[in-house]
């Protein structure tokens, strides 16, 4: 009895956070609308503290960040937020009107058009979205096996195994995109300079050889770390190291 009075709470208690979301969410959007955004963006991190995050909330968030002047943090939330859903038109626009004001303009290193070509197509979609295509790939895939095996007439055997091995080859490359695309989410490899002016050194030691400065905004590469230091690595292939608390990561 005890064991189903506890499941019964468990249920309760997730339900009634369900339902409190929405509301929170419809209270920090009034909020906003009233021109109160630090009100607003106080209740979206109190959302974000539940666990529950999505590429709206943080884009949310980075429109009150920015109307509070606090572009930093607008830049990093608006970054989530396209890592969450990265076909956001509204979110990279209002992140390139961010970055505008940051003091660094860091020219990035050339790349093969074939290498810029198949990032942006990869990136254009997210994790969740790959996966559907992934899957109604696969279904084509089956169908057309089925066609194939009980056809009886050879022009649908032979378009059965044609459309076939093409719907598997795309259904492998599109579950490749999908596992590419949650692990940016998962390892979250970039971060942003949170602190308005910060020395890369060019080792994890206050004593390290300083580098340059980078200043707030600017978007970079964790490509290491080693006790409060991670290493960082720039669009144009400069990298050093930084004290970890100036960097949070997207």
């Amino acid at each position: 009895m005890k064991k189903w009075l506890v499941i019964l709470s468990l249920l309760l208690q997730t339900g009634w956070g369900m339902a409190q979301e929405p509301d929170a969410s419809q209270q920090a959007e009034t909020f906003y609308r009233e021109g109160k955004y630090q009100e607003a963006a106080g209740i979206y991190n109190q959302i974000l503290t539940q666990g529950l995050e999505s590429a709206k909330l943080y884009y949310n968030l980075g429109n009150c960040y920015y109307k509070l002047g606090e572009n930093t943090k607008a830049i990093l939330n608006y970054e989530r937020s396209l890592l969450l859903n990265p076909g956001d038109a509204d979110a990279r626009y209002n992140l390139k009107m961010a970055q505008n004001q940051v003091v660094d303009k860091i020219e990035v290193l050339p790349e093969l058009f074939l290498v810029r070509w198949y990032k942006a197509f990869v990136s254009y979609f997210s994790a969740d979205q790959w996966a559907y295509v992934s899957v109604v790939l696969f279904l084509v895939f089956l169908v057309m096996v089925a066609l194939f095996l009980y056809s009886s007439r050879i022009v649908w055997k032979k378009t059965g195994f044609a459309v076939g091995i093409v719907a598997l080859l795309l259904t492998v490359m599109t579950v490749m995109f999908t596992v590419k695309q949650n692990n940016r989410i998962t390892e979250r490899e970039y971060g942003i300079v949170m602190t308005p002016s910060v020395t890369v050194k060019g080792a994890p030691d206050d004593s390290g050889t300083e580098l340059f400065v980078i200043h707030e905004g600017l978007k970079v590469r964790i490509i290491g770390s080693l006790g409060d230091w991670v290493n960082i690595r720039l669009e144009d292939g400069n990298e050093g190291w930084v004290v970890k608390k100036d960097v949070e990561k997207i």
